[in-house]
């Protein structure tokens, strides 16, 4: 068998890989599945965001739970029963055959994907030494752009053929393959044996204040305030359970740790930004200019293709020059790109999706690798795994509160601009609005990021690395 000749270093990743391949293959593929899902189910863009958001709580619900856990239990074995509970959960997916049952297996695939999200990238980052750290996960952002890249191309194609349940299928074979080299091959993790309880109630909380807050904002009338104060108690109850609690989820003292910070704020920024382009992308290319799902996908495309190529050099560079000047290019290039989109209409539609898209994989491609990088090398070791799961939390619940945000904003502006304009002219024009509203969102960001630089920016991943040397 393959797996066998290779290095123990390589094996893990080789699993690991496995498991990021099938979670962004599933979520890319869905990307250009939602218009197809609204029209056999007959709902809205804002009811079948649910599909997506519902799956996204699960995971940002239970991230730190299983990170956690893994440390405590070792993260080969909740990653391995992930694979488990991510296959069956899209054998339950592809079953459905209404909305509220597949939103249903949608959360118990949530389940799964979040205890690979949770230990996966802790795993990868502890098997290979200091020195390959930024390298290995650069490779990890090459594996997350291949999912994305197949995604969108093979969902097109697979849409042009069959009905919508066949996206959750392929899953099937790749999970089982996964789940049997996790159990048999991933090494036994070193544990940390503080404290052998979990913060079931936190956990809970922070349930609740995730679903209240999207909740709020995924409605077609505007922010629900009543919701939106109902998330904000519910996020002071939270924080004050955790300040009390033996065993809390959060670790507050690594909110002193500047680099720990700075990297999850601009990490908030990035990935509930990108969900514009990647969730209303589709719905436009199919409402506005008729584009098939094949063709859709196609151009979709683009984006993982770039970020392919561009993650491994990211990586690379931020083991040797530190992650502050890649970030802030990323942050520029992310700016360009959705400020090409908010031109977009129906003429040289197809140039100019093409331009926006390739920029932002530029973009999205310099920054994973080595945010994570300097996040990580700022952390001691045995809580890679709380380190993962914090970075996976932080992704997850800013792609939900991007996709609810951004749809709330598209509906308002497209109910607004219909009473005054033909349909497809208020649906460009709310799109263009949409676009230029997460443009200057990432420009803030950017300026943040190079006066940060001027100040004094977070310390440098090099000095991170001999600075936590002695205890690594």
């Amino acid at each position: 068998m393959i797996i066998l000749r290779l290095e123990l270093k390589w094996q893990v990743f080789l699993i690991v890989a496995i498991g990021i391949l099938i979670s962004t293959l599933d979520g890319s593929i869905l990307n250009i599945a939602n218009p197809s899902i609204a029209r056999e189910l007959n709902i809205q863009i804002e009811t079948v965001q649910w599909v997506v958001t519902a799956y996204l709580l699960v995971i940002t619900s239970t991230l730190i739970f299983f990170g956690r856990l893994g440390d405590k239990k070792g993260s080969n074995k909740i990653y391995t029963w992930g694979f488990l509970l991510f296959t069956l959960g899209s054998l339950g997916c592809s079953l459905s055959r209404t909305l509220l049952l597949l939103i249903t297996t949608r959360m118990f695939q949530g389940v799964g994907a979040s205890m690979m999200m949770a230990t996966g990238i802790g795993i990868v980052a502890n098997i290979f030494p200091a020195g390959e750290r930024g390298k290995a996960l650069g490779l990890t952002g090459t594996i997350v752009a291949l999912g994305n890249m197949l995604g969108p191309s093979l969902g097109g194609l697979l849409l042009a053929k069959f009905q919508w349940p066949v996206i959750f299928l392929i899953n099937i074979p790749i999970g089982l393959i996964g789940f049997y080299l996790g159990y048999k091959y991933l090494p036994v993790e070193h544990l940390n044996q503080e404290g052998q309880d979990y913060d079931v109630s936190g956990t809970l909380l922070l349930a609740a204040t995730a679903t209240v807050m999207i909740l709020a904002l995924s409605g077609s009338q505007g922010i629900n305030i009543m919701l939106l104060g109902a998330s904000g108690i519910l996020l002071f109850l939270f924080c004050r359970w955790e300040r009390k609690t033996p065993h809390p989820l959060l670790n507050f003292e690594l909110f002193k740790n500047r680099t720990f910070v700075y990297g999850n704020l601009v990490a908030v920024v990035v990935y509930s930004t990108q969900t514009s382009a990647f969730f209303l992308l589709p719905f436009y290319l199919e409402t506005v200019l008729n584009f098939s799902p094949a063709y859709t996908g196609m151009l979709m495309t683009i984006t993982p293709v770039t970020m392919a190529i561009i993650a491994p050099l990211a990586g690379y560079f931020s083991d040797k020059l530190g992650s502050a000047r890649i970030i802030s290019l990323s942050l520029l290039l992310q700016t360009t790109a959705f400020l090409v989109l908010s031109t977009l209409g129906t003429a040289q539609a197809t140039l100019i999706i093409g331009a926006g898209l390739f920029l932002l994989g530029l973009g999205l491609g310099m920054f994973g690798s080595p945010n994570t990088s300097s996040i990580l090398g700022s952390m001691p070791r045995e809580e890679a795994g709380y380190g993962g799961g914090f970075i996976s939390t932080n992704r997850n619940l800013s792609y939900s509160l991007g996709i609810s945000s951004s749809v709330l904003l598209f509906t308002w502006l497209l109910a607004k601009k219909q009473a005054v304009l033909i349909y497809t002219a208020a649906y460009i024009e709310s799109s263009h609005i949409v676009y230029l509203a997460v443009a200057s969102i990432t420009l803030a960001a950017l300026a943040f990021s190079i006066l940060l630089e001027i100040k004094g920016k977070p310390a440098p991943l090099s000095a991170i690395r001999e600075n936590n040397s002695d205890g690594r």
